[in-house]
């Protein structure tokens, strides 16, 4: 491992784990690609969701770690706990660079610079805590949510330097981690903005709303907007939710479910608007795609979701009810009055979120925490003679 000012050569990727194809699995791919030469290691590796320029090594093995990665939550974060604290293969590199929250078990050697990317703080230990319910149900969801933030909290302060995906995400790391603020930058996800265009389709006559079909999505206030108007909804995803969702859904609410990449960019060009509803959404890549591809938002008013919308120039933003009457305000809004910002200047809005963007933002934040981290004494450098004797020598001079 290097030491004082020489130059930086080792750098290792660590991410908690390949699961979904989400957005926290894209971000540490392309963590790999900044930092070309650097291995990358997961906590659960899953090739199968791997692009084809990413190899990746699984760090946690052990039988039983193994078994118990694969199930609930509690076993799975206990798993995580034990795999990463030691972690072997990381121990040897000058630089580590981690994403998502289980790597923050790690106990790194005192000379290694530890930059930490968050895509999100444990919901148990925030917002989430509102919906747990009364009774004995409910006060053992709360002793739960306590060990979880007791754990988390012996372990947010070792990385050099921590990285949010977004204000919203720097806020809650404040608050909730006691993280101080001036060490904790903002660098947003990458997004591949320049592989989405408005030329890729032209303007159709539907609304579309693309994410995984789950429960914090809340698409289901998005299909109920719908009821009653005279508009197509398409819904691309698919997820546990799904469904319940065509159960609720009128005729004018299509189900494209999982779409390939190229029919993805062609849904985003022709919609006449991309919904989106998440709660609370730490950053949603989402969104940031409809607009690269010259589409507005419309999107609920909370999480970075109210802040990738310029109210009335590429798009509207609503409240979150449980009717969708919001959302319906919302659709209606932009049928009436469009938007002042055209395909061309709402894809240009969307080019802060780009890959290179990202990139840049990496290679600034390792710097910044390697001179920070740097340990050598003021001193080291003015020393000109190495003997301890050489006072001692000259007084008797």
């Amino acid at each position: 491992m290097n030491s004082g000012d020489d130059p930086v050569e080792d750098v290792a990727i660590a991410h908690w784990g390949e699961h979904v194809n989400g957005g926290g699995d894209r971000v540490a791919w392309e963590l790999a690609r900044v930092f070309e030469d650097a291995p990358l290691y997961v906590g659960w590796q899953d090739e199968s969701i791997e692009p084809a320029d990413i190899q990746t090594e699984q760090v946690i093995e052990g039988r039983f770690l193994e078994w118990a990665l694969e199930q609930s939550s509690a076993l799975r974060m206990f798993a995580h706990l034990l795999g990463w604290q030691k972690a072997e293969p990381l121990r040897d590199y000058d630089v580590l660079v981690t994403s998502g929250n289980e790597p923050l078990f790690y106990v790194p050697p005192t000379e290694q610079v530890w930059v930490s990317y968050i895509h999100h703080t444990n919901r148990r230990q925030s917002d989430q805590i509102d919906e747990v319910g009364d009774g004995f149900t409910g006060s053992i969801k709360l002793l739960f949510y306590y060990l979880v933030r007791v754990m988390f909290d012996h372990n947010t302060h070792k990385p050099d330097l921590f990285l949010a995906n977004s204000e919203q995400v720097k806020r809650r790391m404040i608050r909730y981690w006691g993280i101080p603020e001036e060490k904790i930058d903002v660098v947003y996800p990458p997004v591949d903005t320049n592989g989405y265009s408005p030329s890729d389709a032209e303007t159709g006559n539907y609304y579309l709303t693309l994410s995984r079909l789950d429960w914090h999505k809340s698409v289901n206030g998005i299909v109920r907007a719908f009821e009653g108007l005279d508009k197509k909804l398409v819904v691309a995803g698919d997820g546990p939710d799904r469904e319940d969702l065509e159960r609720i859904a009128g005729e004018n609410v299509e189900f494209a479910g999982y779409v390939s990449e190229s029919e993805k960019r062609e849904l985003l060009a022709g919609a006449k608007a991309f919904v989106f509803n998440g709660q609370d959404e730490d950053f949603g890549m989402s969104p940031v795609e409809a607009l690269a591809a010259g589409t507005p938002l419309l999107g609920v008013k909370e999480g970075m979701t109210q802040y990738q919308i310029v109210d009335g120039k590429n798009g509207y933003t609503f409240e979150r009810d449980e009717t969708g009457e919001a959302i319906r305000a919302a659709v209606r809004r932009c049928e009436d009055d469009g938007v002042k910002w055209d395909d061309l200047e709402i894809e240009a809005f969307a080019d802060r979120f780009s890959v290179q963007s990202f990139h840049d933002r990496m290679h600034e934040a390792v710097e910044r925490a390697t001179e920070n981290a740097n340990v050598t004494p003021d001193w080291y450098s003015e020393v000109d003679d190495p003997s301890p004797d050489s006072k001692h020598d000259h007084a008797e001079e």
